[in-house]
């Protein structure tokens, strides 16, 4: 991302965030199907996450943390969905995959890991995320969920001990 672009939308520049956000669109949305496992919700969550990042991105403190911020908000936006239970995901659409099936097709590698995380909880999930895709300190982690430090390396030990029982890892 460029720096010059990301200051032209903290200065309130509409044109400049658009170009901003149109770059990590696309992930925002892949997370937030992985929480919220409904295109219509997953594509509700991006949206509400545009509009708080563009009301908020003149309190950005480090400008080159733009994606990491914006993944930030939208989990934090998908946590109040699940939340405020406003979402209903019927259990019959959950697709399924046999045991010899190849994770070479990458539609199906990432159905295969949206049942795996489907079998951690919110903060689980949150963790192995936030550290292994977007490459967060243990702290960093810790700061942005209010959760104490020994918490998050428990909940990423749990989280990694689950998938590696789903012979995932």
């Amino acid at each position: 991302m460029k720096n010059d672009t990301i200051k032209r939308a903290a200065e309130g520049g509409g044109k400049a965030f658009a170009e901003l956000f149109s770059e990590v669109q696309s992930e925002l949305y892949r997370v937030a199907f992985i929480y919220l496992k409904n295109r219509d919700d997953a594509l509700d969550a991006v949206q509400e996450t545009a509009y708080r990042c563009f009301k908020n991105i003149s309190k950005l403190k480090n400008r080159e943390y733009f994606r990491t911020w914006a993944v930030r908000t939208l989990i934090n936006c998908c946590l109040n969905m699940i939340r405020s239970g406003k979402r209903i995901v019927p259990l019959d659409d959950a697709p399924v995959i046999s045991e010899g099936a190849s994770c070479e097709n990458s539609a199906l590698a990432s159905v295969t890991l949206g049942i795996l995380m489907d079998k951690l909880d919110e903060r689980e999930k949150s963790v192995l995320l936030m550290k292994h895709l977007y490459g967060m300190s243990f702290s960093e982690i810790s700061k942005e969920l209010k959760l104490p430090l020994g918490t998050v390396k428990t909940l990423l030990y749990r989280a990694t001990d689950r998938l590696k029982k789903e012979n995932f890892l």
